[in-house]
């Protein structure tokens, strides 16, 4: 019965709208009203334009929410007018903005939309770092930057709410075509899932267990040798391996489980494109997939833009460079030192990923400011190595903790949620 009130409330609109923009005496073309993809705050920004007329033209414009006799959002004196709406005024849902200008002695009028979805990149969520480490074998266990550990990844996802984690990925030199994961090659390998695939395979199995899960992310930190260490069953990097790692991915995650930058993409040549016209997709939209990303930048990012300018056929976000081809995704690890930008890159369309703590040190200290910077900024994965209660305090003695404020996987961004925004609008698991 709800789904056919709804059906008829979209059909009566559709109606009204058709009347309100059919020509008539005294009516000029019809008024252009775009609306652009939720940015800081979830806020709009509506233009309302005549495509005919110069910009600056005297015109006497309204602009109503909802409907032709609904509440007066927006005013102007000429045309085009921009103005910026509160989503929050409107709450959830799908909403239209109704404008008419008169110009000397012609009207016109016009009709946007915009549905109003929550999108992936306005949720905040906890990720986990290294998020396959072990302890080392001795004596390396006592080295106070490696004493951290973690659960297997269906156990992060189940039982801890982690939903963004990071993998470090090694060239096997055998069997051909096969990647490894572990942090240090031959000193610190001790790993929950040491095969690539198998690490890929923990984490869509529970997927599927879970098709209502928020995407989850992936991020990739393409590895090679830190210590000259002979006879290890690894190799350098080299160009065609990334287009292994992509097979890979694609053998574990079919297309219909994964965002890949084509979707993001869409018609658009860009990325930004992409962002700052249509947005990115919706969270209910993206349900049960995984969204890959890049750590590194520099030889690797290079590497697999080749050929590749703005991601074309790839399935991994690189760790771009704002408003370059490819940027999606930015890496900014420092939540106070980067933390003016962390903002000002969630405001503009970008996901990021931040840690509120490296190298056990904010564990041992019980330094929770960066953790509270990270959440405050509003990136959207906050990492770490100390998400179970009481690690930290058994490891070192201290009651450091990292969590989503209101104890859920993910939240709403506090940049770019609207007010309306719930967490368990976000992901809410039975």
């Amino acid at each position: 019965m709800l789904k056919r009130i709804a059906i008829v409330v979209v059909l009566a609109i559709v109606g009204a709208g058709c009347q309100w923009l059919r020509p008539q005496p005294g009516f000029g073309p019809n008024l252009s009203v775009v609306v652009s993809p939720p940015g800081a705050q979830g806020a709009r920004i509506v233009d309302v334009a005549a495509a005919d007329l110069p910009v600056g033209t005297a015109a006497v414009t309204t602009v109503r929410l909802d409907g032709k006799h609904g509440a007066l959002v927006a005013t102007g004196t000429t045309l085009p007018l921009r103005f910026t709406f509160d989503v929050g005024a409107a709450g959830p849902g799908s909403h239209s903005f109704w404008a008419q200008s008169r110009v000397v002695d012609l009207k016109r009028r016009g009709i946007g939309s915009y549905d109003g979805a929550l999108r992936v990149n306005q949720l905040q969520a906890l990720g986990s770092h290294n998020s396959y480490h072990q302890y080392p074998p001795p004596p390396l266990d006592g080295i106070q930057q490696l004493r951290y550990f973690e659960d297997p990844l269906d156990v992060q996802l189940q039982s801890q709410g982690v939903r963004q984690f990071e993998l470090d990925v090694h060239v096997n030199i055998a069997p051909t075509g096969t990647f490894s994961v572990l942090h240090i090659e031959g000193v610190d390998e001790n790993t929950t899932c040491k095969a690539f695939v198998d690490c890929l395979t923990t984490i869509k199995t529970w997927s599927d267990a879970h098709p209502q899960h928020i995407p989850i992310g992936i991020q990739l930190e393409l590895k090679g040798a830190d210590f000259a260490i002979p006879n290890l069953p690894y190799r350098p990097w080299v160009p065609a391996d990334l287009d292994t790692l992509d097979a890979t991915i694609r053998s574990v995650f079919g297309a219909d489980s994964l965002l890949t930058p084509d979707d993001l993409r869409g018609s658009h040549a860009t990325l930004p494109e992409a962002i700052a016209a249509d947005g990115w997709p919706t969270i209910d939209a993206e349900r049960g997939k995984a969204i890959f990303v890049m750590d590194n930048g520099g030889t690797f990012r290079t590497w697999y833009r080749a050929g590749h300018d703005a991601l074309q056929d790839r399935v991994i976000f690189t760790n771009a460079d704002p408003g370059a081809a490819d940027a999606a995704f930015i890496k900014r690890n420092d939540p106070t030192g980067d933390f003016n930008d962390i903002q000002s890159l969630i405001a503009q369309g970008y996901i990021t990923r931040t840690r509120s703590d490296a190298d056990t040190v904010e564990a041992r200290a019980n330094n929770t400011a960066p953790r509270d910077a990270a959440f405050a900024s509003g990136s959207t994965w906050v990492s770490s190595d100390f998400v179970v209660p009481g690690r930290s305090l058994a490891i070192f003695g201290t009651p450091y903790l990292v969590a989503v404020p209101g104890g859920t996987p993910a939240r709403c961004n506090p940049i770019n949620a609207p007010s309306w925004c719930t967490s368990n609008l976000i992901e809410s698991l039975p």
